[in-house]
């Protein structure tokens, strides 16, 4: 028997040993973290504001369940648009598709909500508790002042975040309900219960996922990094560490002031005609600042990982060591696997696909929406009356219409019966109707005495004729929609 000792177990780390990762991410200015803060603040201006606007004195976008309406951008739609909708939905998909395909995870980096709310959840955290090397010194003091005032300012954040969270569970519930009136209701302390389980739910979605939980949604629970990678082609543009020119890495003694001397030092020396190369060694530094501002908590230098939202601050973390170092830029940068550029990549065949599935569906989006009637109409036959004579010998059937106006503005509907038919309705007034409003209306259709077969319609077998309605807009004549039912003669 071998007498060799089993290894010992190794612990694991959620973040590397001695790293200010646990404290937070670091953060970093550059041109990327520009684009991102642009992004965000674009969305929220949409996503807080657009709950306010108005169209023609109607929401621009609000969704009314009760009422099965959903205003937007001056349109009303309503249940029987479902192929819109669903249009709508493969035209997202197709887009976060072509998105993939071309910059890889680059939606997730700058306009994802959980992208977004964590970044901003850290920009709070960092200005009330200070940077992530401040929080480790802190801690590492053992004062019980300190630790108090630690605690002080995580509640703070906590309390802060909390009031975030809140805002934007009120907004997501504003375009449920009315917001002046959601606003009028919430002052008055009159919430339903409806709207307050509503914005208390996901104002503690919002608080657990930026606040907490932030890159272990996108690791564990987030469907789309997982099949992302299935979308990718070597010619995706993501975020690489150029090898060759990074390694072997400089040792962590070397400083950025002491590569910047060193490598004027070596070109100084060489004369120009030269062929003579300098030390072998990479531009890498070794800082590890790419790692300390990822907000995945990734090293980029270890290749291509699904954790990466191609978010960019590693980017501008090394284009700012590559300065001081007197180095040019682009050691970490947005290329693909092979090296081909973005026009190269947009001329994929499988890019070229998705542009073209998705500017069919636009098509289908303009088509469907020009050519739709903006009315619903449902016949249904009276049960409590199914057929009966009149004295005059008339056989008269009862039918309720229901007309419902998904118009933005009002309409005066005319019901007649439709096609060639013996049958005859009695004169009745038009229906007027309110956007948005939906009414029920009675109507009596007639079949004469003398157009039934044999002396007594009260005798012999009882027929069923098949009828059609017609519900038609006097305001527009485009505006019709037919429904077919049946006129029952009794026996």
């Amino acid at each position: 028997m071998s007498s060799a000792a089993a290894p010992r177990a190794q612990p694991i780390h959620f973040y590397p040993p001695q790293s200010t990762l646990q404290f937070g991410i670091r953060a970093i200015a550059g041109r990327f973290n520009r684009a991102r803060w642009w992004s965000i603040g674009i969305t929220q201006m949409l996503f807080f504001g657009l709950c306010w606007a108005q169209w023609q004195g109607r929401p621009l976008v609000s969704f009314d369940l009760v009422r099965q309406q959903v205003h937007l951008f001056g349109g009303l739609f309503g249940p029987q648009d479902l192929l819109l909708l669903t249009l709508l939905l493969i035209g997202g998909a197709l887009a976060l598709f072509v998105t993939s395909a071309v910059g890889g995870r680059i939606f997730c980096g700058f306009v994802c909500p959980q992208s977004v709310y964590t970044a901003l959840f850290i920009w709070i955290e960092q200005r009330v508790q200070g940077t992530p090397g401040q929080r480790q010194r802190r801690q590492a003091s053992g004062a019980p002042v300190v630790i108090a005032a630690l605690w002080a300012r995580r509640l703070l954040t906590w309390a802060l975040w909390a009031t975030v969270s809140l805002a934007l569970g009120w907004t997501l519930t504003a375009y449920f309900s009315s917001a002046p009136a959601l606003w009028q209701r919430t002052w008055q302390g009159q919430l339903g219960g409806a709207e307050s389980t509503l914005m208390l739910g996901y104002a503690a979605f919002a608080l657990a996922q930026a606040g907490f939980l932030r890159e272990k949604v996108c690791q564990h629970m987030c469907p789309y990094a997982r099949f992302q990678g299935v979308m990718a082609t070597p010619q995706t543009q993501s975020v690489v560490y150029d090898v060759p020119r990074g390694e072997p890495r400089r040792s962590t003694a070397h400083s950025v002031a002491n590569a910047a001397a060193q490598t004027a030092a070596v070109r100084a020396s060489v004369p120009a005609a030269s062929t003579a190369q300098p030390p072998s060694r990479g531009d890498c530094l070794d800082c590890n600042l790419c790692v300390e501002v990822c907000p995945a908590g990734i090293d980029i230098r270890n290749g291509l990982q699904y954790e990466c939202i191609s978010c960019g601050l590693c980017i501008d973390a090394c284009d700012r060591v590559m300065d001081k170092a007197r180095q040019p830029q682009g050691l970490i940068r947005f290329a693909s696997q092979q090296g081909a550029d973005w026009r190269h990549t947009l001329r994929q065949r499988r890019v070229r696909v998705y542009f073209v599935l998705l500017g069919l569906t636009a098509l289908a989006v303009v088509a469907t929406v020009a050519w739709r009637v903006p009315l619903q109409v449902e016949v249904v036959r009276d049960r409590g009356v199914m057929a009966r004579q009149l004295r005059n010998g008339d056989v008269e059937n009862i039918y309720r219409v229901h007309i419902q106006n998904y118009d933005t503005q009002a309409h005066a509907y005319r019901i007649a019966l439709a096609g060639d038919t013996p049958l005859r309705m009695p004169p009745q007034e038009p229906v007027v109707i309110a956007s948005g409003e939906e009414r029920t209306v009675a109507v009596a259709v007639v079949q004469p005495y003398r157009s039934t077969s044999g002396a007594d319609p009260g005798r012999g077998v009882s027929t069923i004729t098949p009828i059609a309605l017609q519900v038609q807009s006097l305001v527009d004549a485009q505006q019709q929609r037919t429904r077919s039912s049946s006129f029952i003669q009794p026996r």
